[in-house]
């Protein structure tokens, strides 16, 4: 028989992020078994008494900062000693920056942390590497959520206008995980490394001009006013993925980040009107 994810108990480390606390939120969904880890904890993995099959570990945080990056090797390598399954989240800051989008087999020139990261990962058969572009929640101060605060602490928000960028929803990374595991156990030959980010890239200011016109339905915002930063202000820093290999190999279809961000907004509101009751 072959390895099944969504029959194992799921060991979410890096539950405090937001691709973390997504998983967790499926996972609760669909009832299916799993423990929360934090990144910098160091509690032993262990089957859960009544399990009979090896659990599976989703690293869900990337490591693009040096702390996160030192945890999350500690890990991988206490994972690959237990021969334990493991899901990593990445990044495309694994190349350096290219306005025309990356394959999954082109050379690795970026990050140094990651890339490493991502070596070491391979030292386990059984492994997914899913990179991700500019992953959005409006959750624990993602850079949509920097946006929405700056607006309301600025009259005008000077943005970048050039380089483009490809918005992510968290909980969409985490449904394309679970559906990732659902297929693997068809045909092992699937682990691997994989892209996926939204069909449609924008600029920092276009998602901004997004942003605001939906915050704006809840609250006033109207004083804010957007500029273009200067061409020689802007940094290129990442590139586009290219999602062609998962839509072939998995049947997952590129999601429109719009219609996400309207939803995740109505959430966060939802939630601050909580917050204040």
């Amino acid at each position: 028989m072959g390895f099944s994810g969504t029959n194992r108990h799921w060991f979410i480390i890096g539950a405090e992020f937001p691709v973390g606390q997504c998983l967790a939120s499926l996972a609760n969904e669909l009832a299916l078994p799993y423990t929360s880890r934090r990144l910098g904890s160091r509690e032993q993995i262990a089957v859960p008494i009544g399990m009979s099959a090896t659990p599976l570990a989703i690293i869900a945080a990337t490591g693009e900062d040096t702390e996160a990056a030192g945890h999350i090797a500690d890990w991988i390598e206490l994972l690959i000693e237990q021969d334990i399954p493991i899901v990593l989240l990445s990044s495309a800051r694994v190349f350096d920056y290219n306005e025309v989008g990356s394959l999954e087999s082109d050379e690795m020139t970026g990050d140094a942390g990651l890339i490493s990261i991502e070596n070491q990962t391979r030292k386990q058969l059984r492994h997914l590497i899913v990179r991700v572009n500019q992953p959005f929640s409006l959750l624990s101060g993602d850079f949509a959520v920097q946006l929405l605060a700056q607006a309301r602490n600025q009259d005008c928000l000077k943005l970048d206008n050039l380089i483009r960028i490809a918005p992510t929803p968290a909980d969409d990374i985490a449904q394309v995980i679970h559906a990732l595991l659902q297929q693997i156990s068809c045909d092992e030959s699937l682990w691997g490394t994989y892209h996926y980010c939204s069909v449609e890239s924008t600029t920092e200011y276009g998602f901004a001009e997004v942003l605001l016109a939906e915050a704006r339905q809840y609250e006033d915002l109207a004083h804010v006013t957007l500029e273009e930063l200067d061409d020689d202000e802007c940094t290129p820093s990442e590139t586009i993925l290219d999602s062609k290999l998962i839509k072939h190999t998995f049947g997952i279809k590129p999601k429109p980040w719009r219609q996400a961000l309207s939803r995740l907004m109505r959430r966060y509101y939802r939630a601050d009107e909580k917050s204040d009751a």
